[in-house]
């Protein structure tokens, strides 16, 4: 697994974190080897670290809500058969409060959200899981309680959205990171956006 990678990270990720390559490609190729995954990449960090990779991985863990929806990265993930996996997928309004900002958006209090909860009598947090899970990805809402466990699940798979409803919730996307990574960031970085490329090239 490799999290928020800083610069330089492409060599230190293939002989690290995938760990002795020739060993864990001998097992995968025997039917042994693990499977792996990452978590916070960009299109641009993934554009430079897969080609490396003996081992190709089959997750990538990343934000997704309604209100960031990271399209492009999602999409290349889907194009090269990686799965997507949605933390904070209801928003985390539970989160740190080094993460909170004056400009953040609540998801569950999104007035379309909101909406479509009445419309199907649940919270709009629900909405959010359910939009996860018809969009493509694997929402991962955190909970310590066995009913949220059962609920959280259950939700999935009753009572989807309309297809017209999925098109609301496409509109909603406020492009709003709401975890932004202060806590990796390298000497000399300019601020949190330097880890996510968002000119399209790795941040030097």
């Amino acid at each position: 697994m490799t999290e928020t990678p800083e610069p330089g990270f492409e060599a230190v990720f293939c002989r690290g974190v995938y760990g002795d390559l020739e060993a864990a490609g001998a097992d995968s190729k025997d039917g042994a080897g693990e499977e792996y995954r990452h978590v916070n990449m960009t299109v641009a960090k993934l554009e430079a670290v897969l080609p490396l990779c003996e081992i190709k991985p089959v997750l990538i863990e990343m934000e997704l809500h309604p209100c960031f929806q990271q399209q492009e990265l999602f999409d290349y993930c889907v194009g090269q058969g990686i799965q997507p996996i949605g933390f904070c997928p209801i928003g985390s309004p539970t989160r740190p409060e080094r993460d909170k900002t004056a400009e953040d958006v609540a998801d569950i209090q999104v007035p379309e959200v909101v909406e479509i909860a009445k419309a199907h009598n649940v919270h709009p947090a629900v909405i959010c899981l359910k939009w996860a899970v018809q969009r493509g990805q694997i929402p991962i809402p955190f909970s310590i309680y066995e009913n949220e466990y059962v609920s959280n699940l259950r939700c999935t798979v009753e009572d989807p959205l309309t297809e017209k409803e999925m098109k609301v919730m496409k509109t909603v996307d406020r492009n709003c990171r709401l975890v932004k990574g202060q806590v990796f960031l390298w000497e000399g970085a300019k601020g949190w956006e330097d880890l996510w490329d968002l000119d399209g090239t790795i941040t030097k």
